[in-house]
């Protein structure tokens, strides 16, 4: 009887580092799959940010070349009537001189 006491007590020891055993490799491997599991969303998670900073700089980009595009366009539109402001002075007043001219050629 006490060998049969013993070998039960040495199986149920053994059945419980066994159990202990798969009990903390499972905690491992689901440690392990957790982590790996968090390192893959946080590179998603950081990609897909990196993705929508490019994104918007893009955009920002864009805007920056769409206002130069305008403020160059209206400084031509603003010098092309400049122009043509200096251009009917300067017509006026070579007019007014070739007046003066022709009177004072006429007039002698």
């Amino acid at each position: 009887m006490m060998i049969l006491t013993t070998s039960t007590n040495n199986l149920s020891a053994q059945n419980a580092t066994t159990n202990s055993s798969y009990a903390a490799g499972s905690l491992m491997d689901s440690a392990n799959q957790t982590t790996s599991e968090l390192g893959q969303n946080a590179s998603t998670v950081l990609n897909k940010a990196g993705e929508e900073v490019g994104s918007t700089l893009n955009q920002l980009g864009q805007n920056l070349s769409d206002v130069g595009s305008e403020i160059g366009s209206e400084i031509l539109n603003e010098t092309k009537e400049t122009a043509k402001k200096v251009g009917t002075g300067a017509k006026d007043v070579l007019s007014n001189i070739s007046g003066e001219i022709k009177e004072g050629i006429t007039g002698k």
